[in-house]
Protein backbone atom coordinates (compact mmCIF):
# COMPACT_ATOMS: atom_id res chain seq x y z
CA UNK A 1 0.00 0.00 0.00
CA UNK A 2 2.86 2.38 0.82
CA UNK A 3 4.39 1.72 -2.61
CA UNK A 4 1.09 2.55 -4.31
CA UNK A 5 0.72 5.83 -2.40
CA UNK A 6 4.34 6.75 -3.15
CA UNK A 7 3.89 5.93 -6.85
CA UNK A 8 0.73 8.05 -7.03
CA UNK A 9 2.45 10.95 -5.23
CA UNK A 10 5.38 10.82 -7.67
CA UNK A 11 3.05 10.65 -10.68
CA UNK A 12 1.04 13.65 -9.46
CA UNK A 13 4.25 15.58 -8.78
CA UNK A 14 5.54 14.83 -12.28
CA UNK A 15 2.20 15.88 -13.76
CA UNK A 16 2.18 19.21 -11.89
CA UNK A 17 5.89 19.89 -12.53
CA UNK A 18 5.55 19.55 -16.32
CA UNK A 19 3.95 22.15 -18.53
CA UNK A 20 0.19 21.65 -18.62
CA UNK A 21 -1.39 22.19 -22.05
CA UNK A 22 -5.14 22.78 -22.38
CA UNK A 23 -7.21 21.34 -25.22
CA UNK A 24 -10.72 21.93 -26.56
CA UNK A 25 -12.65 19.45 -28.73
CA UNK A 26 -15.89 19.23 -30.62
CA UNK A 27 -17.49 15.97 -31.72
CA UNK A 28 -20.07 17.15 -34.25
CA UNK A 29 -21.64 13.73 -34.78
CA UNK A 30 -21.98 10.85 -32.36
CA UNK A 31 -24.38 8.46 -34.07
CA UNK A 32 -25.87 5.07 -33.34
CA UNK A 33 -29.16 3.45 -34.29
CA UNK A 34 -31.11 5.24 -31.53
CA UNK A 35 -29.94 8.85 -31.66
CA UNK A 36 -27.56 11.45 -32.98
CA UNK A 37 -25.79 13.80 -30.59
CA UNK A 38 -22.82 16.15 -30.24
CA UNK A 39 -20.14 16.67 -27.60
CA UNK A 40 -18.00 19.63 -26.54
CA UNK A 41 -15.18 18.89 -24.11
CA UNK A 42 -11.95 20.31 -22.83
CA UNK A 43 -9.18 19.50 -20.45
CA UNK A 44 -5.48 19.61 -19.78
CA UNK A 45 -2.66 17.25 -20.65
CA UNK A 46 1.07 17.08 -20.13
CA UNK A 47 3.98 15.28 -21.78
CA UNK A 48 5.38 12.39 -19.76
CA UNK A 49 7.55 11.22 -22.69
CA UNK A 50 8.32 12.89 -26.04
CA UNK A 51 5.59 10.75 -27.67
CA UNK A 52 3.18 10.27 -24.73
CA UNK A 53 0.74 12.73 -23.14
CA UNK A 54 -1.50 12.11 -20.12
CA UNK A 55 -4.44 14.29 -19.19
CA UNK A 56 -7.91 14.77 -17.77
CA UNK A 57 -11.04 16.44 -19.12
CA UNK A 58 -14.72 17.20 -18.78
CA UNK A 59 -17.45 17.98 -21.29
CA UNK A 60 -21.11 18.02 -22.18
CA UNK A 61 -22.96 15.63 -24.52
CA UNK A 62 -26.45 16.43 -25.81
CA UNK A 63 -28.83 15.12 -28.47
CA UNK A 64 -29.32 17.43 -31.42
CA UNK A 65 -33.05 17.55 -30.57
CA UNK A 66 -32.34 18.69 -26.98
CA UNK A 67 -35.05 16.23 -25.88
CA UNK A 68 -33.10 14.77 -22.93
CA UNK A 69 -30.91 16.16 -20.17
CA UNK A 70 -27.23 16.36 -21.12
CA UNK A 71 -24.56 13.87 -20.10
CA UNK A 72 -21.44 15.22 -18.38
CA UNK A 73 -18.38 13.10 -19.31
CA UNK A 74 -15.41 13.17 -16.92
CA UNK A 75 -12.41 11.28 -18.29
CA UNK A 76 -8.70 10.52 -18.20
CA UNK A 77 -6.72 10.47 -21.46
CA UNK A 78 -3.61 8.76 -22.72
CA UNK A 79 -2.26 9.96 -26.06
CA UNK A 80 0.51 8.42 -28.17
CA UNK A 81 1.84 10.44 -31.10
CA UNK A 82 4.60 10.16 -33.65
CA UNK A 83 5.83 11.46 -36.96
CA UNK A 84 5.81 9.77 -40.35
CA UNK A 85 7.39 12.07 -42.93
CA UNK A 86 5.20 15.23 -42.92
CA UNK A 87 2.33 13.52 -41.09
CA UNK A 88 1.80 13.50 -37.32
CA UNK A 89 -0.50 10.54 -36.56
CA UNK A 90 -1.76 9.91 -33.05
CA UNK A 91 -3.81 7.47 -31.03
CA UNK A 92 -5.70 8.61 -27.95
CA UNK A 93 -7.61 6.61 -25.40
CA UNK A 94 -10.16 8.17 -23.04
CA UNK A 95 -11.74 6.32 -20.14
CA UNK A 96 -14.14 7.80 -17.62
CA UNK A 97 -17.73 8.19 -16.50
CA UNK A 98 -20.69 10.12 -17.93
CA UNK A 99 -23.03 11.64 -15.36
CA UNK A 100 -26.64 11.64 -16.48
CA UNK A 101 -28.20 14.99 -15.48
CA UNK A 102 -31.74 13.76 -16.11
CA UNK A 103 -31.55 10.54 -14.08
CA UNK A 104 -28.67 10.58 -11.61
CA UNK A 105 -29.15 6.86 -10.89
CA UNK A 106 -28.17 6.04 -14.46
CA UNK A 107 -24.78 7.00 -15.87
CA UNK A 108 -22.29 5.31 -18.12
CA UNK A 109 -18.71 4.14 -17.98
CA UNK A 110 -17.18 5.41 -21.22
CA UNK A 111 -14.32 4.19 -23.37
CA UNK A 112 -13.29 6.31 -26.35
CA UNK A 113 -10.30 5.26 -28.49
CA UNK A 114 -9.48 7.53 -31.43
CA UNK A 115 -6.96 7.68 -34.29
CA UNK A 116 -6.19 10.83 -36.23
CA UNK A 117 -3.73 13.38 -37.58
CA UNK A 118 -2.32 16.60 -36.13
CA UNK A 119 -1.93 19.76 -38.23
CA UNK A 120 -0.02 22.31 -36.12
CA UNK A 121 -2.22 22.97 -33.09
CA UNK A 122 -5.31 21.51 -34.81
CA UNK A 123 -6.15 17.83 -34.94
CA UNK A 124 -8.92 15.59 -36.19
CA UNK A 125 -9.77 11.96 -35.91
CA UNK A 126 -12.31 9.20 -35.92
CA UNK A 127 -13.15 7.06 -32.96
CA UNK A 128 -15.44 4.62 -31.26
CA UNK A 129 -17.38 5.69 -28.18
CA UNK A 130 -18.58 2.78 -26.01
CA UNK A 131 -20.87 3.13 -23.00
CA UNK A 132 -21.54 0.59 -20.28
CA UNK A 133 -24.71 1.87 -18.61
CA UNK A 134 -25.05 1.57 -14.85
CA UNK A 135 -27.45 -0.05 -12.89
CA UNK A 136 -31.00 0.70 -14.10
CA UNK A 137 -30.22 0.62 -17.79
CA UNK A 138 -27.62 -2.11 -17.63
CA UNK A 139 -26.22 -2.90 -21.02
CA UNK A 140 -23.95 -1.29 -23.51
CA UNK A 141 -24.19 1.07 -26.45
CA UNK A 142 -21.61 2.13 -28.96
CA UNK A 143 -21.28 5.08 -31.29
CA UNK A 144 -19.17 6.22 -34.19
CA UNK A 145 -17.52 9.57 -33.40
CA UNK A 146 -15.67 12.27 -35.35
CA UNK A 147 -13.53 14.68 -33.36
CA UNK A 148 -12.01 18.08 -34.18
CA UNK A 149 -9.73 19.69 -31.60
CA UNK A 150 -7.28 22.41 -30.79
CA UNK A 151 -4.26 22.27 -28.47
CA UNK A 152 -3.44 25.62 -26.83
Amino acid sequence: MKKLILTLALAISAFVANAVNPFLEFQPVIANSDNCSFNIQGGVKTKVHPNIDLGVGVGITEQWSFSNGPLIPIFARGEFSGRISKFKPFFSFDVGYEINTEDTHCGAVLVNPMVGLKFGNWYGGIGYLAHCWTPKHAGTSSNFALKIGYNF
